[in-house]
């Protein structure tokens, strides 16, 4: 037998700890743990996860863009009964979906290839084949020039200014051969396939692309592959199964094929492309035809799709396939203990499994003094408040903060600080601008207040306040906008902060990072929100829930959603399972947290709900004889 250095030219490395693996480089690296007396080796881990459904269900979508940034357009319409086809459009964030405006002409079975804001809707079926084209901005959708042979169930590869559409089913014959490429703003006829099908599945450039599977003249579900190399196709390694109507994501030289309709049934399974030959990789979750995929071989998501025997409901279903050496753990939100007082207008600072939070409003439209303690798993009365007040806030740690601002109802804003340390309560100095629902951010003796409302006019101010931890004095900067509402995350030196309130507009979508002296301009958030949650820091930061009006793209009053901030730009994580406004919510730099109590469904909330984020974690195996 050859030894391991002969056939792959390295030999086993003897350590007496795993060595750190940081990324696909190592894959497959062998070595020798001598503390615990085992071979152990780095493979890649491949599989399907669930993630957030679509928005609007059906079938016989296109997809386009990656697995976080990816669209889809056009379906068959649901529910069962309704429109038979939809010009649906949607973006996906890696974690949700956001609905978008609708192809001007509503179809399925549309050849899509392109970016999440630069993508073409080719051919499909309205109420007949079409050759009808647009072309997608990231915001609407425009018509361009038309295929030169109306069809539907094409497969497409490319992006906008270089695309390729081929195959498919045309009036007459029933399948096509044809092969068009789109430069941009017209369409030009090029050489065929070899073999005439439609629904196959599609992936690569204008120059190098691949089309597999798919439905013949016979009709027989096909296994043919078939490589284009800008000029000819040629016929290359066949699919392991037949299938058509399947997800399909990556390059010429490494490609994903997954679910569609294989001989028999609706499949479930993939198989991966490795430039001379398919394998079988991971199972879906759920077996389905006509979904939109997108995204690489190594990172792809299929959303949609026809599920058989199945409501509407279940056509949905978003997965994403990942396929790399790091075990990946989606973000989650899950129930936690009830608050022993349900209440809205609360504040509360902490963490996940350490957090105080006190005021708010109680039925029938009460303030309240009543303060909790959270360990992780239930709440605990404690010393209440010196006041009874709501939307005031909170900073600092379960056993070390602040409850500064706030209202009584009805009217007037104390501006009266009060320090906790984990048991009892005592007077800090008063704010010198006495606001409610404002932005606070830093510890006991080091913390820094953001606008607000105030009783006078204009209702709200700018002003910033510094506290030492006895007193506070005003800053000398001023916020770029007056605005309150507003939610930040980080220390009185390295702020960032979100959303707010600011009339007559909607809630807006710019942001700032604050360092203790001056604002910066940040990017605009992914929705307008006010009234919402955050934690974390100014350059790891999430916000959620509150208000985000369907006119700024959000999910509506008392909304859901939950967005993170990486220093540099915004992405959508998973939604909150339960959408309020006016809650509390942990402050600290992890991103774990919680949110409680608020305004749901029901004007006092006593529920938790706890977000725990998601994970790449690279791991190891054990090689093990048999």
């Amino acid at each position: 037998m050859a030894e391991y250095e002969s056939i792959h030219g390295t030999r086993v490395r003897y350590l007496s700890s795993d060595p750190t693996l940081t990324d696909s480089s190592t894959e497959g690296q062998v070595w020798y743990n001598s503390t615990t007396g085992t071979n152990r080796a780095l493979v890649q881990i491949k599989a399907f996860s669930s993630s957030g459904n679509t928005n609007i269900g059906g079938y016989g979508a296109a997809g386009a863009g990656t697995q976080t940034t990816g669209l889809i357009f056009g379906r068959v319409g649901e529910p069962v009964g309704g429109p038979p086809v939809s010009g649906a459009t949607e973006e996906y964030s890696g974690f949700t979906w956001t609905e978008q405006n609708d192809l001007n002409t509503a179809r399925r079975y549309v050849a899509g290839f392109g970016t999440q804001t630069a993508a073409v809707a080719s051919g499909g079926n309205s109420t007949a084949k079409t050759a009808d084209s647009e072309e997608y901005n990231g915001t609407s959708w425009t018509e361009g020039n038309n295929l030169n042979t109306a069809r539907q169930g094409a497969g497409a590869a490319g992006i906008l200014t270089a695309g390729l559409v081929f195959g498919g089913s045309d009036p007459a014959p029933a399948n096509t051969a044809i092969t068009e490429t789109y430069d941009g703003t017209s369409y030009s006829e090029v050489n065929d396939l070899n073999t005439a099908r439609r629904f196959p599945g599609g992936c690569g450039t204008q120059t190098a692309a691949l089309a597999f599977g798919g439905i013949d003249p016979g009709p027989s579900t096909v296994v043919n592959n078939e490589s284009w190399d800008g000029t000819n196709w040629t016929s290359v390694s066949n699919l392991n199964t037949g299938k058509r109507s399947m997800g399909s994501a990556g390059t010429q030289t490494h490609a994903l094929a997954f679910g569609g309709h294989s001989p028999s049934s609706y499949s479930n399974t993939s198989e991966e492309w490795d430039g001379s030959s398919w394998t079988s990789s991971a199972t879906m979750g759920t077996a389905r035809g006509y979904l939109a995929g997108a995204g690489t071989a190594s990172a792809a998501f299929g959303a949609t799709g026809y599920v058989i025997g199945t409501p509407a409901p279940e056509r949905t279903l978003t997965e994403e396939y990942n396929s790399n050496i790091n075990v990946i753990t989606q973000a989650s939100w899950a129930s936690g203990g009830n608050l022993n007082t349900a209440r809205y207008g609360l504040r509360g600072t902490g963490t996940q499994t350490a957090m105080v939070v006190a005021g708010g409003n109680v039925p029938p439209n009460n303030n309240t003094a009543a303060a909790e303690e959270y360990n992780g798993s239930s709440w605990t009365n404690t010393t209440s408040l010196p006041a009874v007040i709501q939307d005031g806030n909170m900073t600092g740690t379960e056993t070390a903060s602040i409850y500064a601002g706030g209202s009584i109802n009805p009217g007037s804003n104390p501006g009266n600080t009060n320090a906790y340390n984990g048991s009892s309560w005592t007077s800090g100095g008063n704010m010198n601008t006495d606001v409610n629902q404002y932005g606070l951010t830093g510890t006991s003796t080091a913390a820094v207040a953001f606008g607000g409302y105030i009783t006078s006019g204009p209702g709200r101010t700018a002003d910033v306040q510094n506290y030492n931890g006895s007193s506070w004095t005003a800053n000398p900067t001023s916020l770029p906008a007056v605005r309150g509402l507003l939610r930040t995350a980080g220390t009185q030196t390295a702020t960032f902060m979100a959303g707010g309130n600011a009339p007559p507009g909607p809630q807006p979508v710019t942001s700032f990072s604050y360092d203790g002296s001056s604002f910066s301009s940040e990017a605009d958030s992914i929705v307008g929100m006010n009234d919402h949650g955050a934690w974390g820091t100014a350059t790891e930061a999430y916000f959620m829930g509150g208000d985000q009006p369907t006119s700024t793209g959000g999910t509506g009053p008392k909304a859901v959603a939950t967005f993170y901030y990486n220093g540099t730009s915004w992405t959508s994580v998973k939604n909150m399972t339960t959408g309020k406004n006016t809650f509390g919510f942990s402050k600290s730099p992890n991103a774990a947290g919680l949110v409680c109590g608020g305004n749901a469904p029901s004007p006092y909330s006593n529920t938790t709900e706890e977000f725990t984020s998601g994970t790449e974690v690279v791991t190891a195996s054990t090689l093990t004889t048999s």
